[in-house]
């Protein structure tokens, strides 16, 4: 919902195992018009997950449909790779509050 703050988790694990996140240069999360890099913005949990995190704020900037997400994935190595996808978005409701508790 709007005005919410919470984390979108991101599940951090290709075929039920943990990314190696030693062969990952850089990750690029975009939620709606949101760009958060992991790591720096985007942070881990203790299962691999990726938490990209939402303020108050930032979910008030969510229009009340289906916020689009994209990553993209930097590997490391000589010549790096970068490889992107699209998942299912994110839906948001519209908050009747416009007040950032």
């Amino acid at each position: 919902m709007q005005g919410d703050q919470y984390a979108i988790v991101f599940t951090g694990t290709q075929d039920g195992a943990p990314l190696d996140l030693s062969k990952i240069e850089m990750i690029e999360f975009i939620v709606g018009k949101l760009r958060k890099i992991y790591p720096g913005e985007v942070t881990t949990d203790t299962d691999g997950n990726f938490l990209f995190p939402l303020t108050q704020e930032e979910t008030f900037q969510f229009k009340s449909a289906s916020q689009a997400v994209q990553i993209r994935v930097k590997f490391t190595g000589a010549e790096p790779v970068v490889i992107g996808t699209s998942i299912e978005g994110i839906r948001v409701s519209d908050s009747i509050s416009k007040v950032v508790l």
